[in-house]
């Protein structure tokens, strides 16, 4: 019987690639700070400024969008395994800002996003850095 590695492991292989595209969420239709997305009136639907569900969205509305492929507002609907994988990145991004910070910001993603002076290039930033030491730390953990 060999004894049980002592490593750490990773809860999912994909977090990293799901911040990313989640910076390319935010590249591509902009930023918001509050709520999950930026809507105008009833535009929750298609509507001639933001096409079928491409609004601003804040870091936690863009992972949504890369964890599911579409605006998602409640995670009643979504299976188990999705919530986990939401979840995941969700958690990961929030570690990374408060032990790391990004933009001279120690903060829950929450306290991070919120801050006064943040912007939409900081948010594509802390997505893009946290998928970064995400992946650094997989291969670390692989090794």
């Amino acid at each position: 019987m060999t004894a049980p590695s002592c490593r750490p492991t990773l809860p999912v292989r994909d977090v990293d690639d799901l911040l990313y595209r989640a910076a390319a969420y935010l590249t591509c239709h902009g930023w918001t700070p509050k709520g999950l997305y930026k809507t105008h009136g009833r535009c929750f639907s298609i509507c001639p400024e933001h096409g079928p569900f491409c609004y601003p969205a804040s870091t936690l509305g863009a992972i949504r969008v890369a964890v599911f492929g579409h605006n998602v507002v409640r995670l009643d609907n979504i299976s188990a395994e999705a919530r986990h994988t939401y979840t995941a990145a969700v958690e990961w991004l929030n570690t990374y800002l408060l032990a790391v910070g990004y933009a001279g910001q120690h903060a829950s993603v929450f306290d991070w996003e919120t801050a006064p002076a943040r912007t939409r290039v900081h948010a594509i930033g802390a997505l893009q850095e946290a998928a970064f030491a995400y992946r650094r730390q997989a291969e670390q953990v692989a090794a």
